[in-house]
């Protein structure tokens, strides 16, 4: 899981891989296409208003799973701009990360990975406009940046909002911690940085990744400390801005673009390097240890089920005794979020799934081998509850593709997030054997046996040709079998397999 760390505790590695998968994502036109997401949407349909924080939640969400896909590192978190201690000369603006502040006349920016000449920024229509600008404390209503006492002010208000859901609206955590109420959170850091963070093109400045980094931060911690105080409105708001509404300018993929579907930090797997004093740590419930949980038979025959209390999980596990294609699915009306972990690993997370299935149900399909599986189900909304049924069904008839030794390099492909492929092969007589990947896919092998898809004897990542995995080891006689899974959760790429004699 990636964790999102105040930006001026980033060690050099961290900030060089963080800069380069930027300046990529820049180079490859995507960077701009952020840029344009925010700059085109409905002023008032993502700020001012309720879907604010969960649409800012699911902009750098995505942000931050393209800088892990350029980066080859799913580890890779998004940092965030600590305002009290991101003053100008905090350590964030150094050459080795943002540059600093532009200059005195034209606010331009010389200095960093971002300085003019290497950094260009891009109007609503993505023509090229000429250098990132700054001028740091030159507004005069963003002089200086919010204090740690003026945030935990804004912490301590409730409810998350009230009518007329929009600039008026008070009390209001949301509205204090944009900026239209109380000390003025948010809007003041774009008018501090000033400059290119002023217009609704202000994603030009990589620094707007990390100020609503922050604004993620707080909202998370709020939702900490008052468990009790869920988004509103539920219903009845304008359109976009309720719970279940879609929201503007946001794709429906890898997630649904509801805002219900980001209101879970978990679910999301976001988790922040520190928080504040007095917010609790998340209590985020894990499979207890391996015989835990309610025995499902992979049967297909439907297990009844009930979330009671806001914020339960309930536990199963079923036991593959083949390999073969399952589906782990809920029935019923409750909207569900289902984990699966294994084989014979309740702590070790191989897919999630929040609306596969239908009428918000979670769902997941993927070839599992050998062993026991453990399932978590919980309520996607932490704090509703309702009735569920599941079930686990074998869908039959799959078979283990053979690999000949010394023979054609097999052809297959990582299709979809989370899945893995498993090949078997025979070994007849003792020697040094290597089973290695070929392409552009960046896989990772597990290799098991002898006998046995479970029994795990090597593994490895990128000892083959540029990104492709490569195990040379001396084998027994015997059925060996080959996992092959994107070292990216989330990535997906065609690769060819072949094992040959050393």
């Amino acid at each position: 899981m990636a964790t999102r760390k105040d930006a001026n505790t980033l060690t050099s590695s961290e900030r060089a891989e963080f800069v380069n998968a930027v300046l990529t994502l820049k180079e490859t036109g995507i960077y701009d296409q952020f840029v344009l997401r925010h700059a085109n949407a409905v002023m008032d349909a993502i700020h001012r208003a309720p879907a604010f924080l969960p649409w800012h939640r699911r902009f750098i969400w995505d942000f931050e799973r393209e800088l892990q896909r350029v980066s080859n590192n799913p580890d890779l978190g998004l940092p965030y701009w600590n305002w009290p201690q991101g003053g100008e000369n905090a350590s964030m603006w150094d050459d080795d990360l943002l540059g600093g502040n532009g200059d005195q006349f034209t606010r331009i920016v010389n200095s960093g990975p971002f300085r003019s000449g290497e950094w260009t920024i891009v109007n609503r229509s993505g023509v090229a406009t000429g250098p990132l600008r700054r001028a740091f404390g030159q507004e005069s209503w963003a002089a200086s940046l919010p204090t740690q006492q003026e945030i935990e002010a804004v912490l301590a208000v409730t409810p998350y909002d009230v009518l007329p859901w929009n600039t008026g609206s008070d009390p209001s955590f949301r509205n204090q911690l944009e900026g239209f109420r109380g000390p003025n959170l948010h809007n003041r850091g774009h008018g501090w940085v000033g400059g290119s963070m002023l217009p609704m093109t202000s994603p030009n400045d990589p620094v707007f990744f990390l100020h609503h980094c922050m604004v993620d931060k707080l909202w998370h911690e709020w939702q900490l400390r008052h468990p009790n105080q869920g988004y509103l409105p539920m219903n009845g708001g304008p359109f976009g801005q309720n719970l279940n509404d879609p929201m503007d300018s946001t794709p429906g993929t890898p997630l649904s673009n509801r805002v219900i579907d980001v209101i879970d930090s978990a679910a999301l797997e976001i988790e922040y390097d520190q928080l504040l004093p007095s917010t609790p740590q998340p209590d985020v419930p894990a499979p207890d240890p391996q015989q835990s949980g309610i025995e499902i038979p992979p049967d297909g025959s439907l297990q009844g089920g009930a979330i009671g209390t806001p914020g339960e999980v309930d536990l199963y596990r079923f036991t593959v005794s083949s390999f073969s294609q399952y589906t782990i699915e809920t029935t019923g009306d409750s909207d569900t979020f289902l984990t699966l972990y294994g084989p014979n690993d309740s702590s070790r997370e191989i897919a999630l799934n929040d609306d596969g299935g239908e009428n918000f149900n979670g769902r997941i399909a993927m070839n599992l081998g050998t062993g026991t599986y453990f399932v978590r189900v919980r309520l996607f909304n932490s704090s509703a509850t309702g009735d569920y049924s599941i079930r686990v069904t074998p869908s039959g008839g799959t078979e283990i593709p053979e690999i000949s030794i010394n023979g054609q390099p097999v052809s297959a492909a990582i299709s979809a997030q989370n899945e893995s492929d498993i090949f078997r092969f025979h070994v007849t007589s003792e020697r040094s054997y290597t089973i290695e990947t070929q392409g552009t896919t960046d896989t990772f092998l597990h290799l098991f046996g002898p006998d046995s898809q479970t029994t795990e004897i090597a593994r490895d990542d990128d000892s083959g040709f540029g990104r492709n995995s490569r195990i040379q080891r001396t084998l027994a006689a015997g059925e060996y079998f080959v996992r092959v899974r994107h070292f990216s959760r989330l990535g997906t790429g065609a690769y060819d397999i072949r094992v040959s004699t050393s």
